[in-house]
Order: C-alpha cells, then sequence, then structure tokens
C-alpha cells in the first residue's frame, strides 16, 4: 500500500510538471492582458500611452451613458441572432441531407466544406464585388429574375448592410455546424429508425423522437461556440462595411477599434471590451444550461 501510494504520488507530479509549461502559457496569453484592460479601463489613457490617471468607474459611466454603446449593443444581438440563427438552420439542413445516401455525396460533403475554408479576407472581397450596386452579380440576377427592378445598396443602405453582413456571415461559417451535426447523425443506430418505421412513425415523428433529441446537446454547444465567436466577430464586418453607413453595422468590437485607434480613447475601448466579456459570460451560463438539460432528457 505504502508503495502504491508513493508511486501514485510520483505519478501526479509528473503529471502536474507535464501541465505546468501550458498553465504558463495561458496564463500569459489570457491572465496577463485580462489585468491589463481592467487596468486600462480604470485610467484616462490615450493612445501610445502605458497607464494614465486614475479615474475609477468614471470611464463605465461614460459609456453606459452613451447612445453609441447602446446601438451598438442592440447592432450586436441583431448581427449574432441573425447569423447564429441562419448557422443553425442551414447547418441542420444541409447535414441532414448530406446524411442520406446518394451518387456524389463525398463530392457534396467537400463542397459544403468550401466557405470554411476560404481565408476570410477573400471571401469578403469577393462579396464586397456581389454585393456591388452596379456590377454585382447578386442585383444582376435579381434584376434578371425579375424580383427587383432596379439596383439595391447591398452595403450602402441603413436597411440592408445588416442583412448583407449576416448573409456573409452564415454563409462563411455554417460548415463549422454542418461537421458537427453529421457526425452525430451517423453515429445514431439505425436499428432505432427501422423500429420506429415498423412501428408506424411518420419521417417527422422519426425526426422529433430519435433525430432531434440525439442533435440537440451539440446543436446547443455548436449554436454556444458560433454565438462566442461571433459576438466578438469584428474582421467580416469590418471589411464589409467599417461600420457603416451611419453606424448600422457598429457592433461593440467595431466600436472597441474605433474607440481605441479612431478617437484615441484607450480608458473607454477597455471598458467597453470588459462589459461585452461580461455580456458573453451570461450568455454561457444560459447556453451551459440549455445544454444540461438536453443532456439529461437523452
Amino acid at each position: 500500500m505504502a508503495d502504491a501510494a508513493v508511486a501514485m504520488r510520483g505519478d501526479r507530479y509528473v503529471a502536474y510538471m507535464t501541465l505546468l509549461p501550458s498553465a504558463i502559457i495561458l496564463l500569459l496569453l489570457v491572465a496577463v492582458p485580462t489585468v491589463t484592460v481592467v487596468v486600462l479601463s480604470l485610467q484616462e489613457v490615450g493612445l501610445g500611452e502605458r497607464g494614465g490617471p486614475f479615474v475609477g468607474l468614471a470611464n463605465f459611466a461614460s459609456v453606459l451613458t452613451s447612445e453609441t454603446f447602446y446601438r451598438a449593443l442592440f447592432n450586436s444581438f441583431v448581427w449574432v441572432f441573425g447569423s447564429v440563427s441562419l448557422d443553425m438552420l442551414l447547418g441542420l439542413g444541409i447535414a441532414l441531407l448530406l446524411n442520406k445516401t446518394f451518387v456524389g455525396r463525398g463530392v457534396a460533403r467537400a463542397i459544403a466544406l468550401v466557405p470554411y475554408l476560404i481565408p476570410t479576407v477573400v471571401a469578403v472581397l469577393v462579396w464586397r464585388y456581389m454585393f456591388h450596386d452596379i456590377v454585382g452579380v447578386l442585383n444582376f440576377l435579381l434584376m434578371k429574375v425579375g424580383v427587383i427592378d432596379q439596383p439595391l445598396l447591398w452595403l450602402n443602405s441603413r436597411s440592408m448592410a445588416m442583412l448583407s453582413v449576416i448573409l456573409v456571415g452564415a454563409w462563411k461559417f455554417f460548415p463549422f455546424v454542418v461537421l458537427g451535426l453529421l457526425g452525430i447523425l451517423q453515429s445514431i443506430p439505425q436499428e432505432q429508425y427501422e423500429s420506429a418505421r415498423i412501428d408506424g412513425a411518420s419521417g417527422w415523428q422519426q425526426f422529433s423522437r430519435i433525430t432531434l433529441p440525439n442533435l440537440m446537446p451539440v446543436f446547443l454547444l455548436a449554436a454556444m461556440l458560433r454565438t462566442i465567436w461571433t459576438f466578438h466577430k469584428f474582421d467580416i464586418i469590418y471589411l464589409l462595411t467599417g461600420g457603416g453607413p451611419m453606424d448600422a453595422t457598429t457592433t461593440l468590437p467595431v466600436l472597441v477599434y474605433h474607440k481605441a485607434f479612431v478617437d484615441f480613447e484607450i480608458g473607454n475601448a477597455a471598458a467597453i471590451a470588459i462589459i461585452t466579456g461580461l455580456i458573453l459570460s451570461i450568455l454561457l451560463s444560459v447556453y451551459f444550461v440549455l445544454i444540461k438539460r438536453a443532456e439529461d432528457k437523452q
């Protein structure tokens, strides 16, 4: 027993020493920037300055009384809800389709992954040309089939700009959802479907009673990850619209950029970043509860 205890302590020591480098790197990459942002949020700091006068919660008060912040917060929720909803619906539909047996299924699966593999900058540049009001292929096709009578200002109209970035975001990242759901669909025992068909269950009943309960934990997990990534997504919106026109697509990450590198208000930018992190923490808590409930129902 004594020898076993000593051996166990030795294994534990080796395990801790193995994890130590990763823990140090994680500390440097997460804890240090987080502490730095918190410190900056409590100071009046300009661009290029390492510190400034201590102002306490004045930066948070300035942000929370700003109409620009609440407009960006509203835009963030619209952007996240629209993009993630389309992601999940497209991902679910295409995963169900690719799970069926048909000629060319392997090629179809490869094509479905293409948007996810294209670099964001390349994808955005292509979409900018497609959205162009004069030479864009989208306006040309819509006018050709008679859906619209005149070109739409996809990226230059307040009413269309947010829809445009949502479409690009959903197109770019729905393959991630397809990958996750397709793996679960292929792991569901076919005997369950055969038993359901023998009992006379319809296609919808098979989906709602077999497929959906098995998919739900992974579906919610994918939705949680996509919500996190979309909420702090910066490049797609900035490259497509720059937050315009007239702040119509300015989300919280874009607002942080403008505050830091356009207005040179580093303290306010840090305060907005911290508030964004708190909002994400709340959303994560909700998702964890939903995922736990879905797992309990299995």
